[in-house]
């Protein structure tokens, strides 16, 4: 079992690739993916006017200021692909730090919301436990340039935006996954300010009940 160390800190373990032959390791077949995959970024972004196609991420702008990504990385351990978010700034970053919280960032990076696949409990982005989408044979390329574009678009864009944007969404996606944001209670309340919510109202009840995002952990 191989482990994994991820952006944030986090660890995940995978399991090791079975035998496969050594041309599917090969540079030619990882270039000719992620030219696939720029191109089915670009044509996502296209209908995004704050996101912007780059090699293997989509970065997420608001006017001229980057706000984070969306990403794709290789893990040669497991002969895949998995992906992450990582957003550094943005309305609820601010109204999170204003209020001065008596604890720590619940992430090991300077991110305000981080999530990999390689933590997936359930099957997302990864076409197994553990969130790989493993390195493709040459003539399903495109078919595996296609599946991580659209995971990528059902999966992740939608929580980057709720986050940017502060949806009522955020509430839930805080409280299905609290690890994911340096503060998760903090962060509800935002959602639940933004769109001028009763905290007697149900999803926001949900929330407090919730133990899972009090505190630093």
């Amino acid at each position: 079992m191989v482990l994994h160390q991820m952006r944030d800190g986090r660890r995940s373990a995978l399991q090791p690739p079975k035998s496969r032959p050594a041309d599917h390791l090969s540079t030619e077949v990882r270039k000719a993916l992620e030219k696939e995959l720029l191109a089915a970024f670009a044509l996502t972004a296209s209908s995004h006017p704050n996101l912007k196609a780059r090699k293997n991420k989509l970065s997420l702008f608001s006017s001229n200021q980057k706000l984070g990504e969306i990403y794709v990385q290789h893990l040669r351990t497991a002969d895949g692909y998995y992906a992450g978010i990582e957003l550094y700034t943005y309305e609820a970053m601010n109204f999170c730090t204003m209020q001065q919280p008596p604890y720590p960032s619940r992430l090991l990076n300077s991110s305000f919301m981080s999530q990999s696949s390689l933590s997936e409990q359930t099957k997302q982005f990864g076409d197994e436990i553990g969130g790989i989408i493993r390195t493709p044979l040459p003539q399903e390329i495109s078919a595996t340039a296609a599946k991580i574009d659209d995971r990528i678009a059902k999966f992740y864009l939608p929580k980057a935006e709720n986050c940017i944007l502060g949806t009522q969404a955020l509430i839930a996606d805080v409280m299905a996954e609290p690890d994911n944001y340096a503060y998760p209670l903090l962060t509800g309340l935002f959602a639940a300010r933004k769109n001028k919510l009763d905290l007697n109202s149900p999803i926001c009840k949900a929330l407090l009940d919730t133990k899972a995002v009090f505190g630093d952990k």
